[in-house]
């Protein structure tokens, strides 16, 4: 039973990565002045990691487009007055991918189940806390404050669009409530085996007791 709980706790843990990779990762609406319509797009984390290293296209362009020729990426200025919200969320989504593997590797190594409810809550509490940076990191740009346009203001498309262009969304998708859901499966899934081994007659908890000493 100990062998089950252990390798159903870290299949549960590795689902965090196409969890993370493959659901919808951002909401993005855009719209402009001239005429009375927007677009709306949701990427995966995939697709955006691709859109930057050019095996992908974000809204039909690929980032060659749209930036300065022959110029390589750098971090947009108009995004510093909101850099350290975009570290807060890189470090939390970090810390939560870390959760996760470290579940995994305890899971194959020990039966213990204080770490893997620990290592869960930290999981649960890192995707919440990236959520709130996330949301206050595009504040400024669904207010106006900064311009989607200065993102990308050397690029010739973006130049012809001036102003013109604002920002009505920008969320977190699903991928988010995923991990939350998986890390929740964790912490279940843990309890349940607990409580089944509490109800486990005495006469087997003692003869495992004595099969390890005799070992």
């Amino acid at each position: 039973m100990k062998y089950l709980y252990r390798i159903v706790n870290a299949l549960l843990a590795a689902a965090i990565f196409p969890v993370a990779l493959l659901l919808e990762f951002v909401i993005l609406r855009l719209s402009t002045s001239i005429v009375d319509a927007g677009v709306e797009e949701t990427f995966t984390l995939k697709q955006i990691i691709g859109f930057f290293t050019g095996s992908d296209r974000l809204f039909g362009f690929s980032y060659d487009q749209i930036k300065s020729p022959g110029s390589s990426f750098t971090f947009p200025e108009a995004l510093d007055p909101v850099k350290g919200q975009l570290i807060a969320v890189a470090v939390t989504f970090a810390i939560a991918i870390i959760a996760a593997v470290f579940i995994i590797f305890w899971s194959i190594f020990s039966n213990r189940r204080i770490p893997v409810i620990i290592s869960s809550v930290i999981g649960i509490v890192s995707v919440i806390a990236m959520n709130i940076c996330f949301n206050s990191a595009a504040a400024p740009l669904l207010d106006g404050t900064i311009s989607v346009i200065e993102l990308f203001s050397s690029g010739w498309i973006m130049s012809l669009l001036g102003n013109m262009v604002s920002v009505d969304t920008l969320c977190f998708a699903g991928f988010h409530n995923g991990m939350i859901i998986v890390f929740i499966a964790i912490l279940i899934w843990t309890a349940a085996f607990y409580i089944v081994e509490i109800g486990e007659p005495k006469e087997e908890k003692l003869s495992e007791k004595a099969k390890k000493k005799s070992k």
